[in-house]
């Protein structure tokens, strides 16, 4: 019944999202729900906060009597609280119903606390913004929560707001569901990044490749609008298909593996390799753009095996957009442009292809952004 329930209302949400202010006769036809139903419905969303119903701005000529009374959306009633529990920081964003953010707060980590103290600042976070005025429970519609290497099992998410979604391993988020007693759910905090990152997007129902390049590789795929989990939570792991069959033993198993290759320390000793010394990547990618030739040389080595990895990942997948973020998007066009000609050399004759590949600017609260908006999906309406 609670089910049934929560379909009736999203459909009158759905209404009033894609719409606009609507009268209780209008929202009737829309949702083909009956009288007493909408009627019920429509009291608890007043009651909640999360519509708000005035009179009508403008009737039409000729109009005459009383204003009709119209019912119109509240988003910032209608919300989601997204959490990252990333490697180096927490975030925290809340997300009103239109996909909009309405505040974001962050807290550096470099000394490293363990993933059960990290669920415990955030909690405490949480509260904070809390006492401040800044969130208030009633009008949160559920937390997402991204954590760093951790997936999701994708049976696990199949959960309604009386069923609890599987905890990650050896971890438990009850802190956070305390702090805050709405449903929740987690995933990994790349993927959910790739989720903002498609929200941002001129055409987010587009499909998207989202790749970070850092200490180390992580990809998530946005289908739709839809994140792409696969049959068992694991897609996207583009850093473990191979680029050099016969190259080094990866810590997955697997030789050559990209994420062997292009990870920050490794990119670095690869300039050392061939001459150079360079303290950051930044540093690197300032003396590429000087046209420094050892620095020109092992960006134009990680494009090649960047390339050959999108190549097939592309293949399957047929994106709209591929988007690099991490640290050696630093490298920009000098990385990208090779990749792009890469894929030029793929046409398969089976059509036109389009596809861009940007670089993406760093954005400290991507992963609880999108977090939030992995909540209002699954408890809401996916955002425009």
């Amino acid at each position: 019944m609670q089910s049934v329930r929560r379909r009736h209302e999203l459909r009158v949400l759905q209404a009033l999202l894609e719409h606009g202010p609507k009268s209780r006769r209008e929202l009737e036809a829309d949702t083909k729900l009956s009288r007493t139903t909408l009627s019920a419905i429509v009291g608890d969303l007043l009651q909640r906060g999360v519509v708000t119903e005035q009179d009508k701005e403008s009737y039409g000529e000729g109009r005459n009597g009383r204003p009709t009374k119209v019912l119109k959306l509240n988003p910032l009633e209608g919300a989601a609280v997204g959490i990252e529990l990333g490697r180096a920081r927490i975030s925290i964003s809340v997300v009103g119903f239109d996909g909009s953010p309405v505040v974001q707060e962050t807290l550096e980590t470099p000394a490293g606390p363990s993933l059960s103290d990290k669920v415990q600042l955030a909690a405490g976070l949480v509260g904070d913004m809390m006492e401040r005025g800044e969130l208030r429970p009633q009008a949160m519609l559920g937390i997402g929560v991204g954590i760093a290497t951790r997936h999701a099992d994708p049976l696990s998410l199949a959960d309604q707001r009386d069923r609890r979604q599987r905890e990650p391993d050896g971890l438990s988020l009850d802190p956070l569901r305390s702090i805050l007693s709405v449903p929740l759910l987690w995933d990994n905090n790349i993927r959910l990044a790739a989720l903002a990152e498609a929200s941002r997007s001129r055409a987010p129902s587009e499909d998207l490749l989202y790749v970070v390049l850092s200490a180390g590789i992580s990809c998530g795929a946005v289908i739709k609008g839809s994140l792409l989990r696969g049959g068992n939570g694991m897609a996207g792991e583009l850093g473990h298909i191979s680029v050099e069959f016969s190259g080094s033993l990866c810590w997955c198993g697997g030789k050559g593996c990209l994420e062997r290759y292009l990870n920050v320390p490794n990119v670095l000793s690869e300039a050392v390799l061939r001459g150079g010394h360079f303290d950051s990547i930044a540093q690197l990618a300032a003396a590429g753009r000087s046209g420094d030739p050892v620095a020109l040389e092992v960006i134009g080595w990680c494009a090649e095996l960047l390339g050959r990895a999108l190549a097939s990942a592309c293949l399957i997948l047929d994106p709209r957009s591929v988007v690099v973020a991490g640290e050696l998007a630093q490298f920009g066009d000098q990385l990208l442009d090779p990749v792009r000609e890469a894929m030029l050399a793929h046409r398969l004759n089976l059509g036109e292809r389009h596809c861009t590949f940007t670089a993406a600017q760093f954005q400290a609260t991507a992963g609880s952004h999108g977090a939030a908006l992995m909540a209002l999906q699954h408890w809401g309406i996916p955002p425009r």
